[in-house]
């Protein structure tokens, strides 16, 4: 396997981040009902802009909390997901951003099923959380919204920030900051990379938290059989593979793997038999640094790594069998994916 690329790994974490959060909620539906997952979802993503706050004013060298600061990390997220915005107004005393196109409500327009669930989470989800976030940023900033896309069929929706003490606004460091802004195809991978993980994580988390780790896994292993499937076939298409043989398989389980960090060996014993060894698994190393995650590490290693990708494999082709006999979050050195053809 050729050594990916900035595209490659783009490609496979931008696309999946917005799936990976949307199949989620919709897991979390089928499993409870809407308010619950509605609840569970503005927890996870409460505590996940906070988080992408605190590593992209890291990653800009953002030194203070201002309201300019704030713009900077406010429309580097956005233009990293897709969102077009422009700013109105830049005065002394108020910011004003109009954003025309929101790619979460994007992806509702194209669910007829979601349609009715637009409103729903403008008022419940948008609206609270951009208070909570710029209130933690800095207490001294506020923040008013009075036109909403997906809550009043407006045409915009509304950011209009300002100092509650009338301090001045530095329209010069908002023009270096801002309005030159270039967001680069790297800026776009390490939002997208270092967020995809903390995503789904805190999904687990929060569900453990107000429901039970049962729950939690059963429906982590849902949404990644689902995830898995989409993931196959955008690839193989990416990668322009359009056969279903063992090689094929080979190929797209090398290509996911290394985008998600997974360092591993590939062993051929001939051409209907063929292990894949991992060697390093970034999902077991995020749960060791994490204290409060270690006990979990033997029942999500062994109860789901299996069966998210079983169905997958059968899916792509039936005639390939996979067996799995190490495990590294039970103690072994490696993760074994013993892959065999039988006609």
């Amino acid at each position: 396997m050729k050594e990916l690329t900035v595209k490659d790994k783009l490609f496979f974490f931008e696309k999946h981040f917005f799936t990976l959060d949307g199949l989620w909620m919709i897991e979390m539906e089928k499993k409870t009902d809407w308010n619950i997952a509605l609840d569970l979802d503005l927890k996870v993503w409460l505590k996940l802009l906070k988080i992408i706050f605190k590593r992209l004013k890291k990653y800009l060298n953002i030194q203070s909390n201002d309201i300019i600061d704030l713009v900077e990390i406010l429309t580097f997220r956005w233009s990293v997901e897709g969102w077009k915005y422009d700013i109105m107004k830049m005065d002394s005393n108020e910011v004003y951003i109009s954003v025309k196109g929101c790619p979460y409500k994007s992806a509702m327009d194209r669910n007829p099923e979601r349609h009715d669930k637009r409103a729903l989470i403008c008022n419940n989800m948008c609206k609270p959380f951009y208070h909570e976030i710029v209130k933690e940023f800095n207490p001294s900033i506020s923040l008013k919204r009075n036109k909403f896309m997906g809550l009043k069929d407006d045409d915009e929706c509304d950011f209009r920030l300002s100092m509650t003490q009338n301090q001045k606004i530095d329209k010069e460091k908002l023009k270096q900051r801002v309005l030159q802004q270039k967001i680069r195809d790297k800026d776009k991978l390490f939002y997208f990379e270092r967020n995809f993980r903390t995503l789904d994580g805190l999904w687990v988390i929060e569900t453990e938290n107000e429901i039970d780790f049962k729950t939690a896994l059963e429906l982590d292993i849902v949404v990644w059989q689902r995830l898995y499937s989409i993931i196959f076939r955008r690839v193989m298409k990416y990668l322009k593979i359009e056969g279903n043989t063992l090689d094929d398989l080979i190929s797209i389980l090398s290509f996911v793997w290394n985008c998600e960090g997974n360092l591993h060996e590939i062993i051929r014993y001939n051409n209907e038999e063929v292990q894949l060894n991992i060697t390093v698994c970034p999902y077991i190393d995020a749960m060791k640094r994490n204290p409060d995650r270690h006990h979990r590490i033997v029942s999500i290693c062994k109860d789901m790594c299996v069966p998210y990708l079983d169905p997958v494999i059968k899916e792509f082709n039936k005639n390939i069998k996979i067996q799995r006999s190490q495990f590294m979050g039970l103690g072994d050195n490696i993760c074994d994916f013993h892959l065999t053809l039988k006609e």
